[in-house]
């Protein structure tokens, strides 16, 4: 399937918009994963440590590969053994160090339930067949990833860039998501293991109605400060607050409960599953789901029309809104 273009092509500056991706898989370690980088991009490699490794200069532009658990790419454990003078380093155990071998051990037993994650470069959205190369190298070397065991959370995360950083442009496709989200949730067919976990916890229903009123006309600040009070969290299917820090980095970095967020002028969509090892998918299968978003977001009579539905059918529904929303939407969508 080729990846669907969205109806705004270009950025505030006139230049082709980009994405990222954020992969997360099991079965394919961080050295496997760093050489099919390399093998398909280029690129050199550098080595923060075992848990976390970068492709840089690659044709598409810098890669990060690592194990998705802070324990281990910060070495949390060591600053323990610090405090009593204990460095595994220095202790040596068979043909390596301690250190070495309680890793190995860590990282087996994790990494069952802790994917492993490439974050790629923002690749321009004209461009992004080049990503889904990656995605079926993976596959052939037999990557697995959401349904292939019960727990299995994983996920792909998308970045787009946004068109502009007015609050404008920032509200209309926030109220965009909200309209569609029962019914992408729906078509997406979300895996148990993620819906129980807290990685995507929905939106309060509170928070929803507030920004699908087409009256909800705040400015930048009481947007974010608004967001912060419903959203003191990261885990939603649509992360904010990275877009949130590109425009106003001070309050949301002033912010203690969100923990250190990397300012991008980019939403942070967290909702696909990652059916990395299932032959018939693509990453051009979850694109086209933002794209839905995009497009609803640059009809502005629609947008609003949708709005006033979406408000008129709550004010009137007492129980299972979103079961009935999610069938208007497939009138609003054909």
């Amino acid at each position: 399937m080729p990846f669907q273009q969205p109806p705004e092509l270009y950025n505030e500056e006139g230049k082709i918009r980009t994405v990222g991706f954020e992969l997360e898989f099991a079965d394919v370690d961080i050295e496997e994963s760093v050489g099919i980088i390399q093998e398909l991009y280029g690129g050199r490699v550098e080595k923060e440590h075992r848990f976390k490794q970068s492709v840089k200069e690659t044709s598409l532009g810098d890669f990060t590969v690592m194990i998705d658990l802070r324990l281990l790419h910060e070495k949390g454990y060591q600053k323990v053994l610090e405090k009593f003078n204990i460095n595994l380093q220095d202790i040596q155990w068979g043909e390596n160090n301690l250190e070495y071998e309680v890793e190995s051990t860590m990282e087996n037993i994790i990494r069952t339930v802790i994917p492993y994650e490439i974050t790629s470069p923002p690749v321009p959205v004209n461009k992004l067949e080049e990503l889904d190369k990656l995605r079926k190298s993976l596959q052939e070397h037999h990557a697995t990833g959401t349904k292939s065991f019960p727990t299995n959370a994983f996920a792909i995360h998308i970045n787009p860039e946004i068109p502009a950083k007015d609050v404008d442009t920032i509200l209309r496709y926030m109220r965009a998501f909200f309209l569609l989200y029962p019914w992408i949730f729906k078509e997406s067919k979300i895996d148990m293991a993620r819906r129980v976990s807290s990685f995507i916890s929905p939106f309060p229903s509170k928070y929803s109605e507030m920004v699908v009123k087409p009256s909800y006309k705040p400015g930048i600040d009481t947007l974010i400060e608004d967001y912060h009070l419903y959203n003191p969290d990261r885990n939603r299917p649509l992360d904010m607050y990275p877009l949130f820090a590109e425009v106003r980095k001070e309050k949301v970095n002033s912010y203690s409960d969100i923990g250190k967020v990397n300012a991008r002028p980019t939403f942070h969509y967290r909702l696909p599953n990652s059916l990395i090892n299932q032959e018939d998918w693509s990453l051009a299968d979850e694109w086209k789901g933002w794209v839905l978003i995009e497009r609803l977001a640059s009809d502005s009579k629609r947008l609003e029309e949708m709005s006033r539905a979406y408000m008129e059918l709550s004010s009137n529904t007492l129980i299972g809104f979103e079961s009935k929303w999610t069938k208007e939407t497939e009138k609003w969508l054909s």
